[in-house]
């Protein structure tokens, strides 16, 4: 490939992939793990929401198919998360991406941090990563 491509195919492995190219599995394992923590926030939202209908004794057959699709979602980021880590594994290492470059455009610091490379993609969200940041919306 070009050497303006976002991947490169390595064909020396000893000389390595140009700067700042990184492994595509590494990348890959990244939005793994991200979506897992996604899917994990999900479902103790889903925790939340289901002791808030509980505490309302909300019977409201529309608030039951929402909270239904909290569900789906969880299963289903759960699933990619799955996806994601299989590819990973697959992956040749002989292929590469900028991932920085990728990530330069995601609004989010810490994510885009993440997914590009300058912070470890396999921190557990509880020990070194800080909170999420980003926007707060208060409802009244």
């Amino acid at each position: 490939m070009t050497s303006g491509s976002p991947i490169q195919k390595v064909t020396d492995s000893a000389a390595g992939p140009a700067a700042p190219y990184r492994p595509l599995s590494t990348t890959l394992s990244a939005v793994a793990v991200e979506i897992d923590d996604l899917a994990k926030l999900s479902d103790r939202l889903q925790s939340l929401i289901s002791a808030a209908l509980t505490a309302d004794g909300a019977a409201n057959s529309d608030h039951m198919k929402e909270f239904q699709a909290i569900d789906l979602l969880v299963q289903r980021l759960h699933g990619v998360a799955i996806f994601m880590s299989a590819l990973a594994e697959s992956t040749s290492v002989h292929w590469h991406v900028d991932a920085a470059a990728a990530a330069a455009g995601v609004p989010l610091g810490d994510l885009a941090r993440r997914l590009g490379g300058l912070a470890s993609p396999t921190a557990a969200p509880d020990q070194t990563r800080p909170l999420p940041s980003g926007d707060l919306d208060l409802f009244g």
